[in-house]
């Protein structure tokens, strides 16, 4: 899956939208240069979307049907309702759930170790757990700069660098 998957699911999602609106959508300019732990982003004023080709890769289902849905539900919404809008507002909202019949997430959970900034791999008391820093975070530890698991409080520490891709 790739970037013809991409526009193909992107001008799907602008018929529904056409159809259910009674209006017309221009296409996108599609980038697929996105990098870091943004899987997509939406440039509503460009009338451009971005991808994460890492997570496209090596989430090809989820990606092309829920993030490829969840930016442009931001161009739509913009369309529709103006651009003073909530970026994840009830407008957005309606879209991907009445139009996309998308639940409305505003977060992946893609593992970031496939994203080359986060390679550096940190563990706290959490069973099983591996959490990715980026190389800026890594350093600030290394620097003195505490970091600590949101779910059981306890202070990162430094296990690996994920050199290669993530495991599979």
């Amino acid at each position: 899956m790739g970037l013809p998957d991409i526009h193909t699911r992107i001008q799907q999602l602008l018929n529904i939208a056409s159809a259910h609106y009674g209006m017309p959508f221009s296409p996108p300019r599609i980038l697929v240069n996105l990098s870091g732990a943004d899987a997509g982003q939406a440039i509503p004023e460009d009338n451009l979307l971005r991808f994460n080709q890492d997570f496209c890769r090596h989430n090809p289902q989820h990606f092309i049907h829920h993030i490829v849905g969840h930016e442009t539900a931001h161009l739509v919404a913009q369309t529709v309702y103006g651009h003073t809008i909530a970026a994840h507002g009830q407008e957005w909202q309606g879209v991907m759930k009445r139009v996309f019949h998308l639940p409305p997430a505003t977060t992946h959970n893609y593992d970031l170790r496939y994203s080359p900034r986060y390679r550096f791999i940190y563990g706290c008391r959490c069973p099983k757990r591996e959490t990715p820093l980026s190389a800026i975070r890594h350093n600030r530890q290394k620097r003195g700069i505490v970091y600590f698991c949101a779910d059981c409080g306890t202070r990162y520490s430094y296990l690996y660098e994920a050199r290669s891709q993530a495991p599979k």
